[in-house]
């Protein structure tokens, strides 16, 4: 009987390992490039918990911006940047134990997730600025759903989306007539590089 109740215990043992074995989590370390239709970006993303990870990206976007003046003999000028901008992004990949049980690729985070996406955009130093007046810098945070899948050895693909808020940032006494406050939509087609 006692043989049993050893023999119960290792096999016990044997598939608790087996289960624990078997869950899948985000990488500890992924860091890469992507481009964007619009931007440009170096990332690096680390693990927090098992499903969830701290994406950090510093790249460079195209923002067009227009000036509407109240005079209608006054044409409006429309100004093209290209702008860096720093973005922190918590994601939660939901996804990860259903595409393994059903014998899909999960390495270097191939997966649906969700995030909270935080950017600072500053036009303060923009690389190209073709008009002739100053773009406001801007925070943004906008709540995404995101489609995240690596293919071939180091390449992945990711589709996000979202709406949020935005606050511009700017000094009314230096003669801006803008809103601080308005709404970010956010998407992104991106084709990127994993080291």
């Amino acid at each position: 009987m006692k043989k049993i109740i050893v023999l119960g215990f290792v096999l016990i043992s044997f598939i608790v390992k087996a289960q624990e074995a078997e869950k899948v989590s985000v990488e500890k370390n992924l860091y890469g490039v992507q481009l964007g239709l619009l931007s440009t970006s170096f990332y690096y993303e680390t693990q927090l918990q098992r499903k969830i990870s701290l994406r950090t990206e510093i790249g460079l976007t195209l923002i067009s911006s227009t000036r509407d003046y109240e005079d209608p003999e006054i044409k409006d000028e429309t100004a093209t940047l290209i702008s860096p901008y720093l973005t922190l992004e918590p994601r939660w990949f939901y996804s990860l134990d259903r595409r393994k049980r059903l014998g899909k690729k999960t390495y270097n985070n191939s997966s649906n997730y969700i995030s909270l996406e935080t950017s600072y955009i500053s036009n303060k130093t923009p690389l190209i600025n073709n008009g002739d007046f100053d773009v406001v810098s801007a925070i943004a945070i906008i709540p995404k759903y995101g489609i995240r899948r690596a293919f071939a050895k180091h390449l992945n693909y990711e589709f996000s989306g979202g709406v949020g808020y935005q606050y511009n940032i700017f000094n009314k006494s230096k003669g801006c007539d803008c809103d601080h406050n308005n709404t970010a939509v956010d998407l992104k087609i991106r084709i990127g590089y994993d080291f």
